[in-house]
C-alpha cells in the first residue's frame, strides 16, 4: 500500500533501521544489537531479505555504510528496488548523501540531533546538500515541540520523521505534539511506533494507521520471527487480502 505524494508513491511501511545501528532507545537490548549487526552488512541484509519477501517496499536509510551495503545487497538478491528514506550522518553528511544517492534515495532526512533550536545552522546546511541533490528534504526529530519552530526557520521542509505510538512514548507531551504533526501540513512518517519494544504490535499498529495525517510508519526488526509479526499485523490492519508474499509489495 502507497500514499501518493510529490509524484511519488511512498509506501506505508517501511523497514527502519534503529536497530542495526544499537540505538539507544532500545535500553539492555543495544548491546545484544550491536553485538548482531553494527558493521555487519550480511546479517542486516537477512533481516531485509526476509522484511521484502513479507511484501516490504520501503526501508528508512541511517546511512552508514554497512547499512547501505546491506540494503544494496537486500535489492540485489530479491530483484526488489526499495523506496528509500535516507537520514544523513551528523559527522559525515556529504559522504552519508553520496551512499544514499547510491541507492537512489528519494527523500533525505536532517538527523534528529540537528533538529533541536540550538542546531539549527546545522539544518539548512544539510537541507541545501539534500535539495542540491535532488532528492526531497526533510527532517527527523527527537523532539516534536521543535516542530513550529524549524518549519518557520526552513519552509522548504517537506516530510517530518517524528515519534508517534499510543503510550506517548518519546514525545513528551503527546496531545501537543500530535496536534504540532497535524497542523504542520507535511508529510509525516511515523518512527518508534512501538515504543522501542514496549507496545504489543497489534495495539501499537492500530493506533498509528487510524491516525490520518501520518502518512507512512517506519517499524525496525531484528529477527525474522519479529518481522513475521509486525508485518502480518501491519497488513490485516491495513487491509492488505491473501497471503504474505513478495506478490503483496504491489497492492495499492
Amino acid at each position: 500500500m502507497y500514499e501518493y505524494f510529490s509524484n511519488l508513491r511512498v509506501p506505508r511501511v517501511l523497514i527502519g533501521t534503529s536497530p542495526f545501528v544499537a540505538g539507544g532507545q532500545f535500553g539492555l537490548r543495544a548491546w545484544e544489537y550491536y553485538r548482531r549487526f553494527v558493521g555487519k552488512s550480511e546479517e542486516v541484509a537477512e533481516i531485509i531479505e526476509h522484511c521484502i519477501d513479507l511484501g516490504i517496499k520501503g526501508v528508512q536509510v541511517l546511512a552508514y555504510d554497512y547499512i547501505v551495503e546491506a540494503v544494496k545487497k537486500a535489492m540485489d538478491k530479491t530483484g526488489i528496488d526499495l523506496f528509500v528514506v535516507g537520514t544523513l550522518i551528523p559527522e559525515d553528511p556529504q559522504e552519508s548523501l553520496k551512499l544514499l544517492i547510491d541507492i537512489n534515495c528519494r527523500i533525505g532526512l536532517v538527523h534528529g540531533m540537528l533538529t533541536t533550536p540550538r542546531s539549527f545552522r546545522g539544518v539548512g546546511r544539510h537541507l541545501r546538500l539534500i535539495e542540491e541533490a535532488g532528492i526531497i528534504p526533510g527532517v527527523a526529530l527527537h523532539n516534536i515541540s521543535a516542530l513550529e519552530a524549524i518549519l518557520k526557520e526552513y519552509p522548504q521542509i517537506e516530510v517530518v520523521m517524528a515519534p508517534v505510538n499510543i503510550e506517548g512514548i518519546f514525545m513528551n507531551n503527546k496531545e501537543k505534539s500530535l496536534e504540532l504533526l497535524e497542523k504542520s501540513g507535511r508529510f509525516i512518517i511515523a518512527k518508534k511506533v512501538l515504543g522501542a519494544g514496549r507496545i504489543e504490535p497489534e495495539r501499537a499498529l492500530k493506533y498509528v494507521f487510524s491516525l490520518s495525517f501520518v502518512k507512512s510508519v517506519a517499524i525496525g526488526v531484528a529477527s525474522r520471527k519479529e518481522a513475521e509479526e509486525t508485518f502480518t499485523i501491519a497488513w490485516r490492519i491495513l487491509g492488505v487480502k491473501g497471503d504474505i508474499s513478495r506478490d503483496l509489495s504491489g497492492t495499492e
